[in-house]
């Protein structure tokens, strides 16, 4: 072997270097990171970045908490902050999803997250610019932050840096080595180089599945292409009061700190599939920005006027019951996966790194739930499921 390190990290967005910089500050041993690109190039860097709590598990609920006072506390810590905003954010639904609503919000409050519910009356009191037919319901979760990614991206990797962890970025890793047992050994680098190490994490995103598959482990995971709108808001409208998440209408919007609205889809079973992430377009159809005003107007009319500054293909890695896999991967001794998380990982980020480094070193893994997680269930005939339609929800 060229080179040697007790744990390697692949992949270099929110999640990498998260269980880098946890890895390090516990003391593993020589943590090393290899990104192929540049920090958060592939699904973190173009995140919405929503810190919420809204969830039908209590495991993720809990885990978001965690996370979210991380956040909080790097804030705080980073030099220039990273961008943290606290607008809260409303969930909006039809009596179709209105147990499901209800249900969340009573396992929220039970663990301690401030909501309030909303019938379609508060809900015109609470958005008068904004229409809601009777029936429908919601809920305001006061706590909803959100971060910039590339701020939160670099504070992380400054955070693994200064707790010892060696991050290179524009190093692509080629193929997991192992021995005849199938134990994780280190990795070969494109340019050929060998790194030997004792335990390889894999938190590649898109790139997770092919290399996993060429180490001989099949495991469910495929990318999409979410699309993403923008807008200027309309006229004397201003910044949205908070995030929504509009089941009616499948859309969730948030102003930015640009000034631009996002607008995307809730559900991504429509989005086209990614088989290459090295290929994939980064472009967004007219038909979808056309499709995006035309929602956001069913509920916001101002925005039916509002000028639109086109958008970006984003890319998520899914799984069939859209919650991750985190874990040692079965059958392979050394190798475990951080991947997988459908859209909503960005907001777990600080608890996971927590989770991976109880799995290679000891200690607390907080809230996290191995079993709720593990990379093996579907094999298993296990599959986790939300209170809604829309998978990204949790």
């Amino acid at each position: 072997m060229d080179r040697s390190a007790d744990v390697i990290v692949i992949g270099g967005g929110i999640m990498g270097l998260n269980v880098a910089a946890r890895l390090a500050a516990a003391r593993a041993g020589r943590v090393v990171l290899f990104e192929k690109r540049r920090f958060g190039a592939g699904e973190s860097g173009k995140s919405g970045a929503i810190l919420r709590q809204h969830y039908s598990h209590q495991t993720l609920i809990a885990m978001a908490q965690s996370s979210l006072a991380a956040y909080r506390a790097l804030h705080e810590r980073a030099p220039g902050g990273i961008g943290l905003q606290n607008p809260g954010m409303a969930f909006v639904c039809g009596p179709a999803d209105r147990v499901g609503l209800e249900r969340n919000v009573a396992l929220q409050r039970s663990l301690g997250v401030e909501v309030e519910s909303l019938d379609a009356a508060g809900l015109r009191t609470f958005e008068p610019r904004a229409t809601f037919a009777d029936g429908e319901i919601g809920c305001f979760e006061r706590a909803a932050s959100f971060v910039i990614p590339h701020l939160t991206l670099a504070a992380v990797a400054a955070q693994a840096r200064a707790a010892g962890a060696e991050l290179h970025e524009g190093c692509g890793v080629a193929a997991i080595e192992q021995d005849a047992n199938r134990r994780a050994t280190g990795v070969r680098l494109a340019d050929g180089t060998r790194v030997a190490a004792r335990t390889v994490v894999v938190c590649g995103g898109p790139w997770s599945r092919a290399l996993l598959l060429a180490a001989g482990a099949d495991l469910p995971l495929s990318a999409v292409a979410p699309e993403q709108a923008f807008f200027i808001p309309p006229a004397g409208h201003g910044p949205d009061r908070c995030i929504w998440a509009d089941l009616v209408n499948d859309l969730y919007w948030k102003s930015e700190t640009t000034g631009f609205t996002r607008v995307g889809r809730l559900s991504y079973e429509h989005d086209r599939a990614v088989p290459d992430p090295d290929s994939s377009d980064e472009g967004v159809s007219g038909a979808f920005l056309a499709d995006s005003r035309a929602r956001l107007a069913r509920r916001v009319a101002g925005y039916r006027e509002a000028v639109c500054w086109g958008g970006v293909a984003a890319l998520y890695t899914v799984t069939p019951d859209a919650q991750a896999l985190i874990g040692p991967v079965a059958g392979h001794d050394g190798l475990l996966v951080v991947s997988g998380f459908s859209g909503h990982g960005f907001k777990l980020g600080p608890s996971v790194g927590d989770a991976v480094t109880a799995l290679v070193a000891g200690g607390d893994a907080g809230p996290f739930e191995r079993d709720f997680f593990a990379p093996d269930r579907f094999a298993r005939g296990a599959r986790r499921s939300g209170a809604y339609g829309s998978s990204v929800l949790g």
